[in-house]
């Protein structure tokens, strides 16, 4: 097999000190191009790979000036297409890359279990995940896999923090970001754009609160249009049903401490204690004792389970004075989506 075309540099993947880090600090870095040629020259050779399909990988890589040009997303891109033409598992996964089903995972073994191949196989299938929303499946792989191991290191922490992100990994999520930032080098200008304002959204995002139920509720709402209802989809719709019942009660009790909104008289004796009766007509879980009665009919109808119109509209306003004004959008759409899904 002609292999001319391949460097022999001993070189493999490397972590470099960035300049104006402190001393000891480390830089994730993408190998060069020499080097992945040279480490996919073995592993073609490996597999037995014929002069045919030597030569057609080789005319991939020939272009030295373009190779260098190349980010390291490109990069990825020419290593599955060369593993492709070589492997029919590569070519299967590149193929149904381009449809909207999630393509099958590879069994690594014999050849396909060298780590140049494994761990390239494995971030570009990751990626395509995170792009389809498919955040559950992707980020253990992403978590898995070291920036050291592949040949797009700033693309793996991009898609890393951006499921821990989506999957509500909040500390998680800071972390990646910090390493993407400050820890590595060559990323793309798109990446650090969106990585500066996601790190910026979540130092101020809260783990509890408004926030909070808005995370959940759209985190439901991708299972739900991905078709998964399951136990964890399940236990996130009563997770989003408890905390707005907690919120409604807080701001009930708020509003008859402060004497305001429409209710009793400001002068009305007891004024300043908050009223149970209150708390309970505006809490979505209504009159009933443990809640799960009306938490069903919000799930089988979209109702929100009040006790009474009367109830409802109080709620309705109690958000609409404390909450953006989308807020009480987003809380119907949820509704209205758990009651299509048990439709």
């Amino acid at each position: 097999m002609n292999r001319t075309l391949f460097l022999l540099t001993a070189v493999v993947f490397t972590v470099a000190p960035v300049l104006g880090q402190e001393q000891g600090s480390i830089a994730f870095s993408r190998p060069g191009v020499a080097d992945v040629r040279q480490q996919l020259g073995e592993w073609l050779t490996a597999s037995g790979a014929d002069k045919t399909v030597a030569d057609a990988v080789n005319e991939l890589w020939a272009d030295s000036s373009q190779l260098n040009a190349m980010t390291g997303e490109e990069t990825l891109d020419m290593l599955i297409q060369s593993f492709a033409k070589a492997d029919a598992a590569a070519a299967k996964l590149l193929q149904e890359s381009f449809g909207e089903v999630a393509p099958a995972a590879i069994i690594f073994d014999g050849i396909r279990a060298r780590p140049l191949y494994q761990n390239q196989i494995e971030l570009f299938r990751a990626r395509w995940l995170v792009q389809h929303r498919h955040y559950d499946e992707a980020l253990p792989v992403l978590e898995k896999l070291s920036p050291d191991d592949v040949v797009d290191p700033a693309g793996l922490l991009f898609y890393r923090a951006l499921c821990q992100s989506e999957l509500l990994k909040r500390r998680e999520a800071l972390e990646t970001l910090s390493l993407l930032l400050v820890n590595t080098t060559d990323v793309p200008s798109r990446f650090r754009v969106v990585a500066e304002m996601l790190q910026k959204e979540l130092i101020a995002r809260k783990d509890d609160g408004m926030q909070h139920v808005a995370s959940l509720m759209k985190d439901v709402n991708r299972r739900l249009d991905l078709g998964d209802s399951g136990k964890q989809t399940q236990g996130q719709e009563d997770e989003v049903i408890a905390a707005l019942d907690k919120l409604l009660e807080e701001l009930d009790q708020q509003n008859q401490q402060g004497g305001g909104g429409g209710g009793g008289g400001s002068g009305s004796q007891g004024s300043n204690q908050p009223s149970s009766q209150g708390m309970q007509d505006s809490a979505i879980k209504g009159g009933s004792a443990t809640g799960e009665a009306d938490r069903k009919e919000l799930k089988e109808t979209g109702r929100w389970g009040m006790a009474d119109k009367q109830a409802e509209a109080k709620a309705r306003e109690l958000i609409r004075q404390k909450f953006p004004p989308n807020f009480l959008d987003q809380i119907g759409r949820y509704t209205r989506k758990i009651a299509d899904k048990k439709k």
